[in-house]
């Protein structure tokens, strides 16, 4: 029997995994900051795996020790399918990302807003910088659309969820080098587009691949992600269009042109990420897992 837990049981589930992330974060970054002090340490990169491992083993232990340890659910309960079906999912979202922000990058190339000039770049470095987005991305698709999500699905419903968790996930962005209110809006509507994803396809694979995807391209082409350098490729952009359509110092993120490429790829998500639900892999409007290995009652 399906059973939505009632009162503030939700709510003690969200503070848990708020206050178990913190800790595990604090003890981890503590011992990452002191293997970075060692002698010989290099300088901290924008995205390093000095600032992503803490981050993400610590969102990975809360995650596993409320749905596991108290919840007593599989990991599949969230979305994450293991082999192959998992990795098709992670792919599949990858390319649907690349495809929403390159259509905005290609809206910046028409009028010649943008050009590129090319110089060396290390292969080594480019793997790196994208095995550290990929895991940047995971990281936040389990603080945001993973455990939380879910709970917040299974008490209220998944507009509600879409809506709290894109809000949160919009201000978390709020410290970045150059943040714009616009900025603030496309990144809050980017929350609700990997909402609507996860929620239509009940994978956070697919989620944290469309999220990777996003954040790739950018740094594929040179352009800011999120107000952050990060470059993958010996490819340098020259943006020489209006900041409000090209988004300047913040990237494609800041511009008006992705806030109607995100609506957009939102509306698109819907149908192509909702086709998956005929095999059942859409999350529950009662009972909160994503998929149907995870359709047993949610416990309060």
């Amino acid at each position: 029997m399906n059973v939505k837990p009632e009162g503030w049981v939700w709510a003690g589930r969200l503070a848990a995994f708020a206050g178990l992330f913190i800790a595990f974060g604090l003890v981890l970054g503590f011992a990452v900051a002191v293997i970075a002090g060692l002698p010989g340490a290099e300088a901290m990169e924008a995205i390093d795996w000095r600032n992503v491992t803490p981050v993400l083993l610590a969102a990975c232990a809360a995650t596993w020790l409320l749905t596991s340890g108290i919840d007593r659910r599989p990991l599949s309960a969230l979305g994450l399918r293991r082999g192959r079906p998992g990795l098709a999912e992670l792919g599949s979202g990858a390319l649907a990302g690349l495809a929403i922000v390159g259509a905005a990058i290609l809206a910046l190339v028409a009028p010649g807003w943008v050009s590129w000039s090319a110089s060396a770049a290390p292969v080594l470095m480019g793997v790196k910088v994208s095995a550290l987005l990929l895991a940047a991305a995971f990281t936040e698709e389990l603080l945001f659309r993973g455990y939380p999500f879910r709970v917040l699905h299974v008490r209220f419903g998944p507009v509600p969820a879409v809506v709290a968790t894109s809000v949160a996930f919009g201000l978390m962005h709020g410290a970045n080098p150059g943040v714009t209110p616009l900025a603030l809006v496309n990144l809050t509507l980017a929350g609700v587009l990997l909402g609507v994803a996860y929620w239509r396809s009940g994978s956070l694979w697919f989620v944290t691949g469309l999220h990777f995807g996003w954040n790739w391209v950018m740094a594929a082409s040179g352009l800011p992600v999120s107000g952050l350098d990060v470059s993958i490729s010996g490819l340098e952009a020259a943006v020489t269009g209006p900041v409000l359509w090209t988004g300047g110092a913040f990237g494609p993120e800041g511009a008006l042109s992705i806030t109607f490429v995100t609506a957009l790829g939102t509306v698109w998500l819907w149908r192509v990420a909702g086709s998956r639900s005929r095999s059942g892999s859409r999350l529950s409007t009662t009972a909160g897992s994503p998929g149907a290995e995870g359709s047993s009652d949610a416990r309060g």
